[in-house]
This record gives C-alpha cells, sequence and structure tokens, in this order.
C-alpha cells in the first residue's frame, strides 16, 4: 500500500524548498541533485574517489524513463545510467557525465 506522501512531495520537490529545475524529455521537472564524491576500489593500494551524481524526482514525473536519456542539470548534460522507484512515489536515478 502506498504511503501518503502526495502532498509532502510536493514541498519537497517545491522550487521554493530543495529542487531546482531540471530538463527532461523536452520539458522542465522538479528535481533535488546530489553529487556525492564516493571512493572506488582500483584495485591498488589508494582508494580513488569518483563523482556519483543522482536525481531524486517524483515518480509521475519519470514514468517512462530509459538507460541512455539525457537530462540537463545546471547546463550540463547527463546520461541516465540506472533508476529506482521506490514505491512510495520517489524515483532515484544515477547519473553520468555525457
Amino acid at each position: 500500500m502506498p504511503l501518503p506522501l502526495t502532498s509532502d512531495l510536493a514541498t519537497i520537490m517545491s522550487l521554493d524548498e530543495f529542487a531546482s529545475s531540471v530538463g527532461y524529455n523536452g520539458g522542465n521537472i522538479s528535481a533535488i541533485f546530489d553529487n556525492e564524491t564516493v571512493p572506488v576500489d582500483a584495485g591498488g593500494f589508494a582508494q580513488v574517489h569518483q563523482e556519483q551524481p543522482r536525481l531524486t524526482v517524483r515518480t509521475v514525473d519519470v514514468p517512462s524513463i530509459g538507460e541512455g536519456e539525457v537530462v540537463v542539470v545546471s547546463g550540463v548534460d547527463y546520461a541516465v545510467r540506472a533508476w529506482i522507484h521506490d514505491g512510495t512515489g520517489v524515483t532515484e536515478i544515477r547519473l553520468e557525465k555525457a
């Protein structure tokens, strides 16, 4: 059973709160962009760190998202690499600079 988060998601994804406008599929959607740096095992003694850009969006805004689609964040093109619909109306999209 889905959680009743519709009004909460609208607030969280508001451009006046946490979200920003992102180009997607010929239009714009509200999304929270994060570009965390994470350690990656490169097979040596020293760890390498790599950026891991991602978007958090409302699932209704990306119902048929697919790998390789392009989103534009602050003028930078990113290709969709993976996504997870979490069942609560939120989708996390893993990106890679295009």
